[in-house]
């Protein structure tokens, strides 16, 4: 039998408001690279989930919306 002691290795938890940064923020960077509506579609619809299950907390949620915004200005600035 092999012998599994507890301390060859540790699980780590990874808390949903990790997760959901995470994947957001994976979103995020396909947004800034591609610009596509239906990107920031659902980078909107995920933020505004997140928050709801309080895996995003409200300052987290607006300091997204305001970067959204910043890019969205960009864009219409270099048109």
């Amino acid at each position: 039998m092999a012998n599994h002691s507890q301390g060859a290795y540790t699980h780590t938890q990874i808390s949903p408001s990790h997760i959901a940064t995470a994947l957001i923020g994976a979103k995020l960077i396909a947004y800034r690279v591609n610009r596509k509506p239906e990107q920031l579609q659902q980078l909107l619809g995920m933020a505004r989930m997140a928050t709801a299950l309080n895996a995003l907390s409200y300052q987290e949620h607006d300091q997204l919306l305001i970067e959204l915004e910043r890019l969205c200005v960009e864009e219409v600035g270099n048109a």
